[in-house]
């Protein structure tokens, strides 16, 4: 499980203390090593990358889940290059999931762009949740309907059928609101009341899942609210 810098793994850590400490019976948390070890050989670590440099931790190692909490704190570089440490030797199925909010100037939002609609910034209802296939070639995506259509794809563009019916790769995103979490809503009902306090921009962001709203002349803050000073005092 990644953050961009150990010091945001914190709020990550102390929940997962929380959950299995009271769960699993024998797991044990190695403070200095960020790692959770459990009684059946199992171990989940978290981590950190805030500059692509620092992927250098993580050659030659093997994560059957990796989850990125916040992506679009990361370039797609890095998350890209973790995604090659995503293999397995145990039996599970690897695979990758990850937490955002949304950042109109990241590159998550052009990579999950068919999720969005492009006029409104908001997600489109009926395609949350819906399965595409992927193929990267040259650090360039090619999106695809089916898996099929994907693996023909690389196979015209000169890769064997083989390594095409690897290279395809499952996405989807899940649009989510305030509104589903219940947990939270019913613990905290004063914090819908927080995020409705936020200027507009962050509101739409944080609180409506706008993908599209960037900051912009009279979107901060509203001329008719701020006392403007025509010479300095």
């Amino acid at each position: 499980i990644i953050r961009k810098t150990y010091p945001q793994l914190s709020e990550l850590i102390d929940r997962s203390v929380e959950i299995y400490t009271q769960a699993i019976r024998g797991a044990k948390f190695n403070e200095s090593k960020y790692v959770w070890k459990f009684p059946s050989g199992a171990k989940i670590y978290f981590g950190s990358m805030q500059h692509a440099k620092d992927r250098i931790k993580y050659q030659g190692k093997r994560y059957d889940f990796i989850g990125f909490d916040e992506l679009t704190h990361f370039s797609e570089y890095s998350f890209f290059y973790m995604l090659s440490r995503n293999r397995t030797m145990c039996g599970i199925k690897p695979y990758v999931r990850a937490t955002c909010n949304p950042d109109a100037d990241s590159w998550v939002a052009e990579f999950i762009k068919w999720w969005i609609d492009q006029d409104t910034g908001y997600p489109i209802p009926e395609r949350s949740g819906k399965i595409r296939w992927m193929v990267r070639l040259n650090e360039v995506i090619y999106w695809f309907d089916t898996r099929q259509e994907a693996i023909d794809a690389a196979i015209e563009n000169g890769i064997d059928y083989k390594k095409a019916v690897i290279m395809a790769k499952s996405v989807t995103f899940i649009a989510s609101t305030l509104q589903d979490n219940k947990i939270l809503m019913k613990n905290d009902p004063g914090y819908m009341a927080n995020l409705m306090a936020l200027a507009l921009v962050e509101r739409e962001r944080l609180l409506y899942g706008n993908w599209k709203i960037k900051a912009a002349a009279g979107l901060m803050f509203k001329r008719t609210k701020v006392n403007m000073l025509e010479t300095l005092p």
